[in-house]
C-alpha cells in the first residue's frame, strides 16, 4: 500500500493508552469513544502566495460532532526541524498558534509560516526566496498539530501540508454515495453480511502525475473505513478503476449487529494530499 495523506493524521485518546491485553482492545475500525479521523484542508496544499481553511473531522458513537460542539487548538509547526514530539517539537517559538473563525475552521498562509519561521541561515526571507527554493526542488512540508477535547476526552490529530508553487488543479475528492450491495441504501438488516463500497465523483479527482504515458489517468485513492457498530472486514481498501463514469472501491464488507441507528465513517485521500470525511447515517432493521 502506498504512503498517502492518511498516514500523516494520528489520532490518540488518551483514556486508551492504559495497559490492556490484547482481549481488550476493539478493531480499530469500532469507534467506542470520541475519535479524530482527519484534519481537512481546502485548498488541499499551500500554494505560495495562498492559505489553507483546515477543519478537524471528529466523530462519536452518536455520530460526527459539530465543529462548535468540541474544544480545538490548533497549531502550526516549523518545517526547518524534525517533528518527532508535538509537546517538545512543536512549542514556543517553533510554533505558530491559529485562531478558529466563527464555524471552528482554522486558516493559516505562507506569509504568517515565513514570518513566523524564517529560513535558516537567511536574512530577509521573503515569498520569493521561498519560490525560488521550491524551483530548486526543495520539499517543503509543514505539519499541523490539533488538540481536541470531546466529551471529556483528549485527542491529538496531525495534518502536513505540503507547499507548492500553486495549486492548479488539485482538489479533494468529493464522495458521490455509499453503496450496500450495489445499491446506495441506508436501511440495513442485522446480522447480514454486506458488500460495501464508497463511490466517488470522477470531476473530483486529480491527474495523476506519475502516469506519462496516459496524461487522462487519474490518481489513486485509499479510503479508510469506521463505525460505532457492527463489524468491517477491512479498516483499509482502495480505489484501482478510475477510468469509468462512478469511481468505486474495491470490495470491503459490513455485518451490522445491533437493531437501530449508526453510522458508517470514511475518509478518502489522494496520492497528492486532497482528503475528504463523510458520515452516512444508516438504521439497521
Amino acid at each position: 500500500m502506498r504512503r498517502s495523506a492518511l498516514s500523516l493524521v494520528l489520532s490518540v485518546a488518551a483514556a486508551m493508552l492504559g495497559a490492556c491485553s490484547d482481549e481488550d482492545f476493539d478493531p480499530i475500525t469500532r469507534i467506542t469513544a470520541p475519535r479524530v479521523l482527519a484534519v481537512v484542508s481546502e485548498p488541499t496544499v499551500l500554494a505560495v502566495d495562498g492559505d489553507v481553511r483546515l477543519e478537524v473531522f471528529t466523530v462519536d458513537l452518536a455520530g460526527p460532532l459539530p465543529p462548535l460542539g468540541q474544544t480545538v487548538r490548533m497549531r502550526a509547526c516549523t518545517p526547518w526541524k524534525l517533528l518527532a514530539d508535538p509537546a517538545r517539537d512543536c512549542a514556543g517559538a517553533d510554533a505558530l498558534p491559529l485562531a478558529p473563525d466563527e464555524r471552528g475552521r482554522f486558516t493559516v498562509s505562507t506569509q504568517q509560516l515565513i514570518d513566523a519561521f524564517p529560513p535558516p541561515m537567511s536574512t530577509g526571507a521573503t515569498l520569493e526566496t521561498l519560490r525560488l527554493a521550491l524551483a530548486a526542488g526543495l520539499e517543503l512540508r509543514v505539519p499541523v498539530i490539533a488538540e481536541v477535547e470531546a466529551s471529556g476526552e483528549p485527542l491529538l490529530a496531525r495534518r502536513d501540508l505540503h507547499v507548492v508553487e500553486e495549486v492548479g488543479t488539485l482538489q479533494n475528492p468529493r464522495f458521490a454515495e455509499l453503496r450496500f450491495d450495489g445499491a446506495a441504501t441506508q436501511t440495513l438488516r442485522a446480522g447480514q453480511r454486506y458488500r460495501l463500497t464508497a463511490a466517488f465523483d470522477r470531476q473530483s479527482l486529480d491527474p495523476s502525475s506519475d502516469d506519462d504515458d496516459e496524461p487522462s489517468a487519474l490518481e489513486e485513492l485509499d479510503c479508510n473505513f469506521y463505525s460505532p457498530s457492527g463489524a468491517l472486514a477491512q479498516r483499509e481498501v482502495d480505489v484501482e478503476e478510475l477510468d469509468v463514469a462512478v469511481p468505486e472501491t474495491e470490495a470491503n464488507a459490513y455485518t451490522p449487529d445491533a437493531r437501530g441507528a449508526t453510522w458508517i465513517y470514511v475518509v478518502a485521500a489522494d496520492e497528492t494530499g486532497g482528503m475528504t470525511a463523510g458520515a452516512f447515517p444508516l438504521t439497521i432493521e
